[in-house]
C-alpha cells in the first residue's frame, strides 16, 4: 500500500545486517546493480577492486655466503685497524727501536683468535653446510643438516672455551667478564635457542614461512601474500606473522651489530696493557664508525627491497581506522565485524567508540595500536630505506671529512679502508630507495585513479 508502513531497511540509510560468516563489505559494493546512497550511476562503470601493489623488479641481492664473506672481511679489517690505532710505532724514523709498524709483542694472540672465531661463526657453518649438501645425498632442511648445525655450535663453543682458558692466564677476572659479557645479551634476546647463534635468517613459524619465489618476490604461504585477499582473518594473520618475522630479524641485526662492534672495536682496548697510551677519542670514533657500518650492512641484508615490499603489500590490505570524536546517528554506521572486509570511508562502531576507515580496504581491528603502527610503518616502503640512507650518507660524509683533515698516516689508513665497505652499502641503499619510491608513487596514482573511495 502507498500509505502503508515501510520496512526497516527502507526507513534507514544503512544496509541490513548480513548473516553470520565471512562478510565482504568491499565486494558487496561492487556487485552489479548495487547503488549505494550518494553515488552516481556512472560511477559503476569503474568497479571497486582490491588494492594491488605494483610489482617490484628482481633487485640483485647478496647470497648468504657472499654476505658472510663481506661481513667477515669488514669486521676483521676493523679489528686489525683498531690494533693499528693502539700499537702503532714510528718505524720510519732513522733511529727507531723497531722496524715493524706494530708492537706485536704487546698483543695477546689468544684474544685475537677468540674475536676472529666469534666473528666467523656463521661463515664456518655455511661452509660446513655447503660441504655436507655437496658431498652427501641429504636434504638441505633434513635432520642430518639440522643435527650438524648443533654439532657445529658445540665445536665453536669448545674452541672459544679453549681460547678463553689461555686468556685467563694473562688477564684479570674483570677482563674475562668483558670477554663473555655479550652472552648475557644473547640470552636476553633469544633465550635458550641455539639456532640464532649461527643462523642469521629466522626460521618458519610452524607451518607458515616467508620465502622468495622464482621471480624474486617475497611471499608467505598464506593466500593473502601477493594476491587478492579473500578473508580479513587471513590478512590479520599475515600481519601477525610478518610482524613477528620483522621483530626477529631486527633482534638479529641489533645483536650481531653489537657483537661485531664489540669484539672488533672495544675488546682490543679493554685488553690493552695499562701502561699503553693511545688516543681515546680516536679509538672511540673508530668503534662508533664500525658499529654504524655493521648496522647498515646487516639492515640492508636482512631487510632487502623485496622484503619491504612484502610488508607494504600486507599493510595495503590491512588499512587502519581513525577514531572519530562526538556522536552521530546510528543510521550512518554499522557494528564492526571481524569477518568483514570494509571499504574506505566506512564508519563502524567497536566497543563504545566510532571509527572511520582509512585506505582503500580495511581489515584491521579498530583500536588495535599494533595494526596502526604496522600501517604507518610499512605503508610507504621507501620510508625506512630513506631514513637508513640518510644515516649512511652522514656516515660516509663524516669519514670523508676525517680523511680530508687528518694528517696522521694511521688515521688515513683506518678510515680509508672502512670507507670502502660503507660505499658499497650506500650504493645499495640509494638503488633500493629510488626503486621503491618510484613504485610507491606509481601505485598511489593508480589507487587514486581507479578506487572509488578516492574519487569525489
Amino acid at each position: 500500500m502507498a500509505g502503508g508502513r515501510r520496512s526497516t531497511a527502507s526507513r534507514t540509510s544503512r544496509p541490513p545486517v548480513a548473516p553470520s560468516g565471512t562478510n565482504n563489505m568491499v565486494a558487496s559494493q561492487s556487485k552489479p546493480g548495487a547503488v549505494s546512497p550518494g553515488r552516481k550511476e556512472d560511477d559503476l562503470t569503474s568497479p571497486l577492486s582490491y588494492p594491488q601493489a605494483v610489482p617490484i623488479p628482481d633487485i640483485p641481492h647478496d647470497s648468504p655466503f657472499t654476505f658472510e664473506v663481506i661481513m667477515f672481511l669488514y669486521t676483521s679489517a676493523a679489528l686489525g685497524l683498531q690494533y693499528l690505532n693502539l700499537y702503532r710505532t714510528v718505524w720510519w724514523l732513522p733511529h727507531s727501536y723497531t722496524n715493524q709498524a706494530l708492537n706485536f709483542y704487546l698483543i695477546d694472540p689468544f684474544t685475537i683468535a677468540f674475536s676472529l672465531t666469534l666473528l666467523s661463526r656463521r661463515l664456518v657453518w655455511l661452509c660446513i653446510r655447503a660441504a655436507i649438501i655437496y658431498f652427501l645425498p641429504v636434504s638441505p632442511s633434513g635432520r642430518f643438516v639440522n643435527g650438524s648445525k648443533f654439532c657445529t655450535i658445540g665445536m665453536i663453543l669448545l674452541i672459544l672455551g679453549y681460547l678463553a682458558y689461555f686468556v685467563v692466564q694473562n688477564h684479570s677476572m674483570v677482563n674475562i667478564l668483558y670477554l663473555v659479557y655479550p652472552a648475557s645479551v644473547y640470552f636476553i634476546l633469544f633465550g635458550a635457542a641455539a639456532s640464532p647463534f649461527i643462523d642469521l635468517s629466522p626460521g618458519s613459524q610452524g607451518r607458515v614461512k616467508i620465502y622468495k619465489d622464482k621471480v624474486g618476490t617475497f611471499r608467505t604461504n598464506l593466500a593473502a601474500a601477493g594476491g587478492v585477499p579473500t578473508s580479513p582473518e587471513l590478512i590479520r594473520m599475515e600481519v601477525a606473522i610478518t610482524k613477528t618475522d620483522f621483530n626477529t630479524r631486527l633482534k638479529q641485526v641489533l645483536f650481531n651489530t653489537i657483537i661485531s662492534a664489540y669484539y672488533s672495536g672495544f675488546i682490543p682496548c679493554a685488553f690493552s696493557p695499562s701502561f699503553l697510551s693511545y688516543e681515546v677519542w680516536w679509538v672511540s670514533q673508530h668503534t662508533l664508525t664500525t658499529f654504524l657500518g655493521c648496522l647498515t650492512l646487516y639492515l640492508v641484508h636482512c631487510f632487502p627491497a623485496g622484503y619491504n615490499h612484502l610488508l607494504h603489500r600486507t599493510s595495503l590490505h590491512l588499512g587502519h581506522w581513525l577514531k572519530m570524536e562526538g556522536r552521530i546517528s546510528p543510521n550512518f554506521y554499522n557494528q564492526w565485524s571481524a569477518a568483514s572486509l570494509w571499504p574506505g570511508s566506512a564508519i563502524v562502531r567497536h566497543g563504545k567508540d566510532l571509527y572511520k576507515a582509512e585506505g582503500v580496504v580495511n581489515a584491521a581491528e579498530p583500536g588495535n595500536f599494533s595494526h596502526v603502527r604496522y600501517f604507518y610503518l610499512f605503508g610507504d616502503p621507501s620510508l625506512l630505506v630513506c631514513g637508513l640512507l640518510v644515516v649512511q650518507a652522514t656516515l660516509v660524509s663524516f669519514q670523508l671529512m676525517i680523511l680530508a683533515k687528518s694528517t696522521f698516516w694511521y688515521h688515513l689508513i683506518s678510515q680509508g679502508i672502512l670507507a670502502f665497505g660503507n660505499y658499497y652499502t650506500l650504493f645499495k641503499l640509494t638503488r633500493d630507495y629510488l626503486i621503491l619510491s618510484k613504485i610507491y608513487k606509481a601505485e598511489q596514482m593508480l589507487i587514486e585513479r581507479f578506487s572509488p573511495s578516492f574519487q569525489e
